[in-house]
Order: structure tokens, then sequence, then C-alpha cells
């Protein structure tokens, strides 16, 4: 039997007290995809570290990488003996080019000691790019590629290392920033690695992307192994059952679909942008209105467009007011709110405290003769953290030291408390585990049974299909397609997106 790549044994990690990590054992063999899975604050990010050389392991703890023990803390080590971690904040450079990105990971090639050889350096970059089977030109700006070019350089820099060889690559939820149409291309890119002998440690939210990715997964449940499976002997409703310990139905249970809905909570009309083309629409009280489309079809924009953000112009009426191209201040008092996902710019504040961001918007609420009441702010925050299970349960804690899930129910959390009467909600799900993900779809759907509408743009078909009573389909900037009820599946989604039957301006 061959040895093990990555050989983890008694791996246990206590931070003040707490254990984050209880003798997990794992084993990657060569040349496999190996995924490592669990719910936000399963202890993932935790062994990664740790295999980083970030964490110091407890005592007893053992990891070896082809045989060789990998001594703790030490980064260097983990380079040596082959580890290359590619996370999901890409560390890409945008105004650079490929060149350069993948030069900065290991310092750029010289003459004579003193001048940049950027000929050398230009073919060492098309060689480790023509590994992944990936062509574009490496002189433009990264910031004109498309993100799976970004990605590609990501990995191709993890591979760059002319001192050792790269024999275990981990890759942290690849897919978080990719449009769906993009996956592909990198999943040839994670086989490309693979057939070349490297190891690949795969994180990701998506079972989907396991399933058709992976030869094998672990998965951690509060910092505790609860198995290591082949993909090819199980199904996605029991390793959902491994992963939050309760059976679930995979995508989530499908909500029951409206049947009416209140007044028109708001009215959008003459929307346009650098993509959407002159479009509108209603979305009444009570009702989630879903907006689909691929990458480029003017779904990304129309999010930050109900709110003045962006260069879009457009025109709201809500409750008998109407506003030409709204600022965020005026949207808010029309009452249309923008709920962003957790990793986007803007959508929180990270040096923050969760009860200062959850009453953020509504200060005024909560201030006297220029005086926060914190006992106030306190206790508008328990309620919500209560109400949104947000762990820990501590109206004090750092934003930034919060998992993704529960980041993200901060954030809805700050717009509820606002008491909108529309909440945009752009990509709720990215980069968020099964549970947590569950937990939103059924905050979105209780919040519409008291009268909230609801405008969920998503690129992930599984949030359109859990919670939406309505789904519009973008393409090109126009709407060319309207499913409801039973028609909202996600084959029916996919087929509308990439083969529109004509154009509709409004619906």
């Amino acid at each position: 039997m061959s040895v093990a790549s990555v050989d983890i044994r008694n791996l246990s990690k206590t931070f003040a007290g707490q254990r984050a990590l209880t003798d997990v054992d794992m084993a990657v063999a060569p040349g496999e995809i190996h995924a490592l899975l669990g719910q936000n604050g399963s202890g993932k990010s935790t062994l990664i570290k740790v295999l980083a050389g970030v964490y110091t392991p407890d005592p007893g703890s053992e990891i070896s990488v082809f045989g060789e023990t990998l001594r703790p803390s030490l980064p260097r080590e983990s380079r040596r003996l082959g580890l290359q971690f590619v996370h999901q904040a890409l560390g890409i450079i945008g105004e650079l080019t490929a060149v350069e990105n993948i030069a900065i990971g290991f310092g750029y090639r010289r003459r004579g000691g003193v001048f940049i050889d950027w000929r050398s350096q230009r073919t060492k970059t098309r060689r480790l790019l023509a590994k992944l089977a990936v062509e574009f030109d490496i002189d433009a700006p990264v910031s004109v590629l498309r993100p799976v070019d970004r990605t590609a350089i990501a990995i191709a820099r993890a591979l760059d290392d002319d001192d050792a060889e790269v024999r275990v690559l981990v890759l942290d939820e690849p897919t978080a920033a990719l449009p769906p149409h993009e996956v592909d291309l990198l999943f040839g890119l994670v086989r490309q690695a693979s057939e070349a002998g490297t190891s690949v440690i795969y994180v990701s939210h998506r079972l989907n992307e396991i399933f058709e990715l992976a030869d094998r997964a672990t998965v951690l449940r509060d910092g505790v192994n609860q198995g290591t499976v082949r993909m090819s002997d199980i199904d996605p409703a029991e390793l959902v059952r491994m992963i939050v310990g309760e059976t679930l139905e995979v995508g989530g249970p499908r909500a029951p679909r409206a049947d009416s809905h209140g007044d028109v909570a708001l009215s959008v009309s003459n929307l346009l942008g650098f993509r959407l083309d002159d479009i509108a629409f209603e979305v009444r009280a009570g009702e989630v209105l879903g907006i689909a489309g691929l990458t480029g079809s003017g779904r990304e924009e129309l999010a930050g467009a109900l709110v003045g953000e962006g260069q879009a112009s457009v025109t709201l009426e809500a409750a008998g007011a109407r506003v030409d191209n709204p600022t965020p201040r005026q949207a808010m008092a029309l009452g249309v709110v923008l709920v962003l996902p957790n990793r986007a710019v803007g959508a929180a504040a990270k040096e923050m405290t969760v009860a200062e961001n959850i009453t953020l918007p509504s200060l005024e609420r909560y201030g006297r003769m220029g005086f926060v009441r914190r006992r106030s702010e306190d206790a508008a925050a328990t309620r919500w953290i209560d109400k949104l299970q947000i762990r820990p349960r501590d109206p004090e804690r750092a934003y930034s030291l919060l998992s993704g899930g529960n980041q993200q129910k901060v954030i809805l959390a700050k717009w509820l408390n606002a008491s909108p009467k529309v909440i945009v909600v752009d990509d709720p799900t990215s980069g968020v585990d099964v549970g947590a993900r569950q937990a939103i779809y059924d905050l979105i759907r209780e919040e519409a049974a008291r009268g909230i509408a609801f405008v969920v743009c998503s690129s992930d078909s599984d949030d359109l299909c859990a919670v939406c009573d309505r789904v519009l389909v973008l393409h090109e900037g126009r709407f060319t397609a309207e499913l409801t009820g039973s028609d909202i599946e996600e084959s029916n989604l996919l087929l509308a997106m990439v083969t529109p039957a004509g154009s509709r301006g409004a619906a």
C-alpha cells in the first residue's frame, strides 16, 4: 500500500480552553481529490491552518507528508514538504498582469542579480498555465480576465515553487466567486493537477461539486471526524446527515408557494444600466420574487441598482411615493434595503461588534443626548441573535470572529431591525454551509409571511427553488422568462437562462 500524501492522526487544537478539533484522523492518497466537508465552525479552517503552519496543534497530534513528519507552526516546513494553498481570497492584484501576480509568490527571476528577466518570467508563466490547460493574455491586467482565469493564476502561483515539488494542493472554496458556467472550467484545472500526481484537498459547501469532482470526502462536525466516505458509496441525503447530524432534504425543503399576496410593495421601471436594458417589474407584499441569470445577464447589477448603488438609473414607486434614481438613503426612506453577501465590501462593519452591526442602520432609536444607550442596543441585538440563532450568543462578539453563516445572519438581522417593506437580497447563501443555508431560507419565508416583500437575486438555483414564489429570468439585460409555482425547478431555470424564448420588458 502506498504512503499517504497527507496522514493526520489524533489532531486536536484548543483555543482558550475550547476544542476546535478533537482527535481527528484523515488520510489523503497520492493524486486523490479529497473533499473536506462540514458546516461553518466545524473545524475545517482550523485544520487547514494547522497544515499551513499558521496554528500549532495540541501535543500528541501527528501529521506526516509522504511519510515525513510535518513540524508544527512552521509555514516554511509546509512549503518544503510540498503543501501549497489557494484560499477563498485569492490574493490576486487586479492592476497587475498574470506574469506579475505569479512572480509575487516566489520572487522575480533576474539577470545579473539586478534586472528582472521578463522573457524568462513570461516563459515560466506560460509553462505553468499550460499545465492547467488554460490560455489567455498573460500581459493583460488581471482585472479584465474572467473569474476562472484569476483562479487559474492563483493555482498556477501555488504550483510555482522552484524550491520544492508541489505534492499537495489545498483549495478552499475555489468556486465561491465563479459564475456557474465557469465551474466546469475550474474542475478541469483541478483534474489536470490530480492527473499530474498532485493530491488535492478540496473544501466546498456545494455538494453537487463534491459528487462530481471528489474521489472521497472527510466530514467534520463540531471538530470531530464523522467519517471518510467514497463518493460512489454514499447518496446526497446521507452525506447531508453526516454534515448536520440530522436528516435534511438536499438543498432544503421546497417552501410552499403562496397562493396570494398583498398590494404592490415596490414598482420598478426605467431600469437602465451597464447590462440592464430598460426593464420593469413589481413585487407584492409577502411575495418572494427571484431574479435569475447567468453572469453577464445583468443579474449582478440589478440588486445594487434598486437601492441607488452603481451607475444604473431607475424609477422606484412605493407607498404612493415615486423617486427617480434614488440614493441609498432615499431608497431606505421608501422602505427598500439591500442585504449583501457577507464577503462583499460594505456588507458589514467588520471591526464592529454584532450588536453595533445589527443596530447601525437604526442607530437613532438607541441614542439619547448624543450618546448610544448600550443596554437598549444590546437588548435589541440579543432579540435578533436568539431569533436567528446567531452563534456564539454574544452581542459584544466581534463580527470578524464569526463564521460565514453567522455573519450572513447578522447582515440579515441588521436590515430586518430597520423595519423595511422590501428586502433585496444578493446571493444570500454564497459560501454558507448547509445548516446556515436552511436557516436563511426559513427566515426569508417567515418574514415574507409577515408581509415583507423580498427580491432574491442569486447565482444559486437552490436559493431560488427553495424560497421563491415567482422567478424572473434575465438574458442580455432583459427578462425573457417567468416561472411560478411548481415550474420553479433547477432544470427549468437553467434551460431558461441558456435558451431564452424571447424577450419581455416587463413582468
